[in-house]
């Protein structure tokens, strides 16, 4: 009886893990993971806003982007805050995205008291980055090119290509 109840317990505490991990539908590249954002455009990181304490290190939470070039959806601000987190919220850490770097980046915008974690602070006006899927990517805009970070083998595509993806012709 004691194994029984030993083996259930571990049971539980894996099922109750899994609950609470990001469930992906998704591992796609960015020209199939993108086009489901509400927002896609080149940006460049302006500066970090909010910061987290996570495993003993000031984590960047939020961070401003400015809108160079939008691809997809409607955005009058030329200035917008994006949100990360951790893997718990599907969203990367922020401290992958570099200051002053630019990125081409599929965004959502924030649902403010919706059922989904969140942080303090979120607006209806900000966005998230997702963790589901090529999300983002890294841009040189003197090159014209973008690179990828999920696969193994780097690719590189032009903005025009990327560009292209949500223009209809």
């Amino acid at each position: 009886m004691k194994k029984l109840s030993i083996l259930l317990t571990l049971i539980c505490l894996t099922i109750g893990q899994f609950s609470f991990a990001c469930d992906c539908n998704s591992q796609d590249e960015f020209k199939n993971a993108a086009p489901e954002a509400e927002f896609v455009a080149l940006v460049k990181v302006t500066k970090y806003l909010t910061y987290k304490n996570i495993y003993g290190v000031e984590t960047p939470i939020s961070m401003e982007l400015e809108v160079i070039e939008t691809y997809k959806g409607k955005e009058k601000k030329r200035k917008i805050t994006v949100w990360g987190g951790d893997v718990n919220i599907c969203r990367p850490f922020l401290n992958k995205f570099k200051k002053d770097q630019y990125y081409v980046m599929a965004l959502d915008k924030v649902v403010e008291n919706s059922t989904e974690i969140s942080h303090p602070g979120e607006k209806s006006s900000d966005y998230f980055i997702a963790q589901c899927g090529e999300r983002y990517l890294n841009a040189d805009i003197k090159q014209g090119t973008t690179t990828n970070w999920m696969t193994e083998e780097v690719k590189t595509v032009s903005l025009k290509e990327i560009k292209a993806l949500f223009t209809k012709e």
